[in-house]
């Protein structure tokens, strides 16, 4: 029942298929209206499952059976939807040129970044950025405006003596939630936010209100209302965090290189229109 459970992970994972390495034997292992199956195939149809289930479904007779049943019965269907030229539909092409930019876009990353992202690294970026991985907390309100210049016009409002920073919330935050909370966004951890608005609301003070502060939504004002002081968290209780962390910068840092040495146009009055 495991190795079943795992066969059809495997079969529903076949976008995995492709990181699997090639192998050098290759034998057939059955037909299917003279269309060939070989061992290799069975091999990468496991591509999607770790190495050590991997070797348990292909160590058992039973389970590689089954898994041989589920090729068998898969090429009955794409031989039949073939038949019927469902590989002509617009929205079989559509699907096949998404997994290429998808599965491109991955291998690509892999291999630029392959070698800076180790163990040692992982260690070395969690030493640096320490702060990021702690039990503090912070209660903040926000207005989040599209314009840089609507964004200090209403931080210069709410810096008022007798300002209502959730009045101004209400009226003015693009934000949908800001009907409901008026701006209050309520305590959170430095891993709940993006992080151009998680440094600026750790930086500031009990009552200080900082901004614009541009992120990928627009220009937000940022009102701290508390902060608890919390401890740092060991790596062997974030490393998972401290990996995508690490493996997220690096991939922006890449991407940063490659739109720097492109040539990018955008027509916002098209973009506009959608």
């Amino acid at each position: 029942m495991k190795n079943q459970n795992i066969v059809n992970s495997a079969l529903l994972g076949l976008a995995a298929v492709l990181m699997v390495p090639a192998l050098a034997w290759s034998n057939e292992v059955a037909k299917v209206n003279g269309k060939t199956i070989t061992d290799k195939d069975m091999v990468q149809a496991l591509g999607s499952v770790n190495e050590t289930q991997r070797k348990d479904v292909l160590d058992d007779a039973n389970s590689r059976r089954q898994l041989l049943n589920s090729l068998i019965e898969q090429e009955l269907l794409i031989q039949e939807s073939e038949k019927e030229k469902l590989d002509q539909d617009p929205e079989y092409k559509a699907a096949l040129e998404g997994f290429r930019k998808q599965y491109l876009t991955n291998r690509v990353l892999a291999k630029n970044l392959a070698g800076k992202f180790t163990e040692s690294a992982a260690k070395h970026y969690y030493e640096n950025h320490k702060s990021r991985y702690s039990t503090e907390q912070v209660h903040a309100m926000h207005i989040l405006v599209s314009d840089e210049s609507k964004a200090l016009e209403i931080k210069k409002m709410a810096e008022e003596p007798k300002a209502d920073f959730q009045a101004l919330a209400e009226k003015y935050s693009k934000d949908p939630s800001a009907k409901n909370n008026r701006g209050d966004i309520g305590f959170f951890g430095r891993d709940r936010m993006v992080t151009e608005f998680t440094s600026a609301a750790f930086a500031a003070k009990d009552g200080e209100i900082v901004g614009p502060v541009k992120t990928a939504y627009g220009y937000h004002i940022i009102k701290v209302i508390e902060k608890k002081a919390g401890k740092t968290l060991e790596y062997s209780d974030v490393e998972s965090k401290v990996k995508s962390d690490l493996q997220q910068e690096l991939a922006s840092t890449y991407m940063t290189n490659l739109r720097g040495q492109a040539k990018i146009s955008i027509d916002d009055k098209a973009l506009s229109k959608m």
